[in-house]
């Protein structure tokens, strides 16, 4: 029995399957529209990548981990796990979403987010634990165009800028030579227990006092802990013609930048406005800014910041610029998406319309009329 295309149960079944597809395809379409400050995010990633390559072939000259990255980008920084600079346990994993140049596009968000600008000076304490994070502020800062006064140290906990023959205050001091960076440590630690490297052998605190000098740090000596806030303090309160100081920043765990183990923990990662916490009961850098007024960026609890700014956990061993929440904000539904699944759509059925309707006209042209009798 003849039958139009139209009304072939194959054909039907296509049309519904083909439908359903745009219908599937159309609910969970999207439009991407660039982020606040998406130009000076994709440049401070990019300060951040062309900093990792370059130590990539400085490390590759020097018979460092051969600058190849293992298991995602630009671990080649990661050190070895027992070092004779070691200080602390540390994770891998936070080392590793560190070292993402998208790392310093969350810096930068959290600058923006603060109106810090180029007349502002921010004020920096930082270890060797997070090679990755202290790049991606410095590399913030560069695109920025903001001047800092940094402490450094050179201690690290494990699988940070552990290597003896390339610490964390060698890899800056290379940094600052080349000019990537136009902001360096101008005081230095041990780091660790006291801030004097307790944990490490006599080898490992010498091989970090020959680093301090070398790269021509004024080297903070002092385990007193009063002694050595106050001192972090007067050289911060010190630096003069660069601005006034309207931000401070932690990475790691500074013993005296941010407290003991206990109070690290109760310190929460992210941006810290005064008031947030009860900054009159420890004694550290950070409370002495927090009642001073003054914001603080406190990058540690990495995994948490990880989840809250879209950062990839674990990372990926090729890295792809501009991707993610922190240069994109998504909107349900892509109009454009839309229109074309209903063309396709409505061509669908009117093209199997078109088709039956042609073979029923020819149908019945092809037809005879029954005799009469």
């Amino acid at each position: 029995m003849f039958r139009p295309q139209i009304q072939k149960t194959r054909v039907l079944g296509y049309l519904a399957i083909i439908n359903m597809f745009l219908v599937y395809w159309a609910l969970n379409s999207y439009t991407e529209t660039p982020t606040f400050g998406y130009a000076i995010k994709k440049q401070s990633e990019s300060h951040m990548n062309n900093q990792i390559n370059f130590l990539r072939d400085l490390y590759n000259d020097s018979l460092i981990n051969s600058g190849k990255d293992s298991f995602s980008y630009g671990d080649f920084l990661i050190g070895p796990k027992q070092s004779k600079i070691k200080t602390t346990k540390g994770s891998k994993l936070s080392k590793q979403i560190t070292l993402s140049p998208r790392f310093s596009a969350m810096i930068t968000e959290m600058l923006m987010e603060l109106n810090i600008d180029s007349t502002d000076l921010v004020a920096i304490s930082y270890t060797g634990s997070y090679p990755g994070a202290n790049i991606a502020v410095l590399s913030a800062l560069e695109a920025m165009h903001i001047k800092a006064a940094i402490i450094g140290s050179c201690g690290s906990s494990d699988f940070g800028a552990t290597n003896p023959e390339m610490t964390w205050l060698d890899i800056e001091n290379k940094l600052y030579k080349q000019k990537y960076i136009s902001n360096k440590s101008s005081f230095a630690t041990l780091g660790g227990g006291l801030d004097k490297g307790t944990q490490m052998s006599t080898e490992g605190k010498n091989i970090c006092i020959q680093s301090i000098y070398k790269n021509n740090l004024n080297y903070l000596d002092t385990s007193i802990p009063n002694e050595n806030i106050n001192n972090r303090m007067k050289y911060y309160d010190s630096v003069e013609g660069k601005g006034e100081i309207k931000l401070f920043i932690n990475i790691g765990g500074g013993v005296y930048a941010i407290g003991d183990s206990i109070e690290r923990n109760l310190v929460p990662p992210g941006i810290i406005y005064p008031g947030d916490i009860d900054s009159k009961k420890g004694q550290s850098v950070v409370y002495e800014f927090l009642n001073r007024e003054i914001p603080v960026i406190n990058i540690n609890h990495i995994q948490v910041l990880a989840d809250w700014y879209d950062l990839e956990s674990p990372p990926r061993k090729t890295f792809e610029s501009t991707k993610g929440s922190l240069f994109y904000s998504k909107k349900q539904y892509n109009a454009y998406i839309i229109i074309i699944a209903f063309l396709i759509s409505a061509g669908s059925v009117l093209a199997i319309g078109m088709i039956s309707h042609y073979e029923i006209k020819k149908r019945m042209y092809a037809s005879e009329p029954e005799s009469i009798i």
